[in-house]
């Protein structure tokens, strides 16, 4: 769908179905060997952040758009509640070695109609939200010869979505998106952090038919009137990178492709690509942060 930002934190490349949940800025702390690793780190950070990320307008759309994007830089680190440390906000309802329930929040951008060829005439697609609940298992931690580690783990997401203009909000239907997550930390080289992520994604009937439905008034020759069905609607593959340039300040990569093979509406005049590719990069910079330091 469109392309994801957090909604306190800037997140590099994402994206809505396809995982371009470009892209994270996760800095969860690594249990390795059966150990923890942990390190203090203040309760709260304050800061700014700016990036730009190119990728589809929605969908298996055939056009792109750059956008750039500015904003504050908002961690904290409760033991309830978490910005920034995390996927985006959560709340977090339990937590073990090996297990994390939580209640999660993402953003996405809107796409303008007039902007896009295939859609000219037709209404605009919203801000999205989404909110729901997710499940993440640690599945296995590894510590390599240079001294290196990593994490792989598998998070079951279900979601609602809502869409909104900023003058009103609609509910637009529902997500099933599981991912497995693979995340080598000081990879190469000390402070750089590559996260690979494999996305599959289901959507109800409503939410496909926001991006997919052609209603009677808005038939042309060219396109013609379609009803979307729920079903699969892609996988997306990502990789996302990180530099800590120094203590306060950070680099960030994210390249995001989204398979869309398969897909339940791949007969909508509004489907184009079964693949697209978006990418994106921009900079942290921490200016203030609390003097009390937990460890999660």
């Amino acid at each position: 769908m469109c392309r994801f930002t957090t909604l306190a934190v800037l997140v590099p490349v994402t994206s809505f179905y396809t995982g371009t949940q470009a892209a994270e800025t996760e800095l969860e702390e690594a249990k390795v060997a059966g150990s923890e690793v942990a390190e203090a780190e203040p309760l709260w950070e304050l800061g700014v952040g700016a990036g730009a990320l190119y990728g589809p307008d929605y969908p298996a759309s055939s056009e792109h758009h750059l956008r750039g994007l500015a904003l504050p830089y908002v961690v904290y680190r409760g033991d309830m509640f978490r910005i920034g440390d995390g996927q985006t906000a959560r709340a977090i309802a339990y937590e073990s070695d090996r297990l994390e329930f939580d209640l999660s929040f993402l953003a996405a951008f809107d796409a303008d109609s007039e902007h896009n060829e295939l859609r000219g005439g037709m209404p605009d697609i919203d801000y999205l939200f989404q909110i729901g609940p997710q499940l993440t298992i640690k599945l296995a931690d590894f510590r390599f010869e240079d001294e290196s580690h990593s994490r792989l783990s598998l998070a079951l997401q279900a979601r609602a979505v809502f869409s909104s203009d900023l003058t009103r909000i609609d509910q637009r239907g529902y997500v099933f998106e599981p991912m497995l997550r693979y995340r080598h930390y000081d990879w190469l080289t000390p402070n750089l952090d590559v996260t690979v992520s494999l996305r599959p994604t289901w959507g109800s009937e409503h939410l496909h038919g926001y991006f997919f439905d052609v209603d009677s008034e808005y038939v042309t020759p060219e396109r013609v009137a379609f009803s979307a069905d729920s079903g699969y609607f892609g996988t997306g593959l990502n990789v996302y990178a990180s530099y800590q340039l120094t203590e306060k300040s950070s680099v960030f990569f994210g390249l995001q492709t989204s398979f869309h093979h398969g897909a339940a509406n791949t007969n909508s005049p509004l489907f184009e690509d079964q693949f697209t590719v978006g990418f994106g990069g921009g900079f942290i910079w921490s200016l203030f942060a609390s003097e009390r330091l937990v460890t999660e």
